[in-house]
């Protein structure tokens, strides 16, 4: 691997830590003290992640359309004045609507350097383990959660809700640095390399396992079943991603200390990050759909300890294996858009994909909260998971079977 692949590499990272990481993953941190010094509610100060996230799912939509070898510097720039900009002015907002419409920018910044293009950049350079470095640059997209929130949340104790998000400008600026300043681009062509596992992609295409299209289809079918039948995929499981943020209150609700409830949430983040390097793993061993059916069964195992064992112990194992549905929402939905529609229309369907799992995550959110508020019990929301999982496995396995009747790239990873 040359120095270029690796200047890509972290570069990505950077990318994925600061658009999702640095400033969604740990907004939780702020929701109390923002509603307590604006005298808003809980709710209403989380809104401004929905706005955020949602405004980015829209702006990726776009992104392939921009993305140029001539514009790339310049929409990472412009995205890190916008992100970390919006972000430092949020700290002298005095009311909600303000953060709104910072958030409203932060998201525009969000969606510019967020997963659409950092993936179909890792797809560009890395043909052979694709499936392990999209899951590393993920990962980091989780790493910032666990490890910043207890900082940001010291900071916001010591010194106030403004000072930390001060911190977190700070934090995303330095997160965008490396792909600022270290010498990247979109292809490795346009710098002289090949991409990382070239020759052996060569030779699997020399013996009729790979079918190389370089040109994208003259227009994209969004009506075509195999394109509806992912995004029924994407958004069960983006649903299902919404889930352990309950996790504490759950374990309040069976009568549990608040603590177990904070462990559960612990065990959960940590293998949010853990299942996203696992699954990149079995993708090149085994390809991306086998790989969401086997993290789909360890989620699956995982509800019903939650459902069915009230010791401690189950419910930390619970936790952790419910987490394997983030492997899903983030890792396999880009590398199963890859193998269904392939390179040639990646740039078409995943960002549309993109949009839907952070449309269906917003929604998740709330359909949780308001199952709970109907029902007074969050065990409903473990036996919805259940029934999500199994249409999410049967549609992606209906997808898959439309996609073996076709001949394009479908841009599978390999050892």
């Amino acid at each position: 691997m040359k120095s270029r692949h690796i200047f890509v590499l972290i570069a990505m990272c950077g990318l994925a830590a600061a658009s999702v990481g640095v400033s969604v993953n740990t907004a939780g941190v702020f929701y109390a003290p923002i509603a307590e010094s604006l005298q808003a509610g809980r709710g209403s100060v989380a809104l401004m992640i929905t706005i955020m996230s949602l405004t980015g799912a829209v702006v990726g939509i776009f992104i392939p359309k921009v993305l140029k070898e001539s514009t790339l510097k310049l929409i990472i720039l412009t995205a890190t004045i916008l992100l970390a900009g919006a972000t430092w002015l949020i700290s002298f907002s005095s009311t909600l609507f303000m953060i709104y419409v910072l958030s409203f920018l932060r998201g525009i910044g969000d969606g510019m350097i967020g997963f659409v293009l950092v993936t179909m950049i890792v797809n560009y350079w890395f043909y052979a383990r694709r499936g392990l470095f999209t899951s590393i640059v993920m990962a980091f997209s989780g790493v910032p959660g666990v490890l910043l929130s207890p900082v940001f949340s010291n900071i916001i104790n010591a010194s106030g809700w403004r000072t930390g998000m001060v911190w977190v400008a700070i934090a995303t600026l330095v997160c965008c640095l490396p792909a600022i300043v270290l010498p990247i681009s979109i292809r490795p062509e346009t710098k002289g390399l090949k991409p990382y596992g070239y020759e052996e992609f060569e030779k699997e295409r020399e013996k009729g396992r790979t079918i190389v299209i370089e040109e994208a289809s003259a227009r994209f079918n969004y009506l075509n079943p195999k394109f509806l039948l992912a995004m029924v995929f994407t958004t069960l499981c983006c649903i299902v991603t919404a889930v352990p943020q309950h996790l504490p209150g759950y374990a309040v609700s069976i009568g549990k200390p608040a603590a177990v409830g904070a462990a559960m949430l612990s065990a959960a983040m940590a293998f949010n990050i853990i299942s996203k390097l696992i699954f990149g793993v079995l993708n090149d061993r085994i390809g991306s759909y086998k790989t969401v059916f086997c993290m789909a069964g360890l989620n699956v195992l995982g509800i019903l300890l939650l459902l069915f064992v009230s010791a401690d112990w189950a419910l930390y194992a619970g936790s952790a294996l419910f987490a394997f549905t983030f492997s899903i929402s983030a890792v396999g939905v880009a590398m199963v858009s890859g193998y269904l529609f392939g390179m040639e229309n990646y740039g078409s369907a995943y960002p549309v994909l993109s949009f839907v799992g952070g449309a269906a995550n917003a929604l998740g959110g709330a359909l949780v909260g308001s199952l709970y508020d109907i029902t007074g019990t969050y065990t409903v929301n473990f036996w919805l998971s259940l029934v999500l999982q199994t249409i999410l496995v049967l549609s992606l396995a209906a997808a898959v079977a439309l996609r073996k009747k076709e001949r394009h790239s479908g841009i599978e990873s390999y050892s």
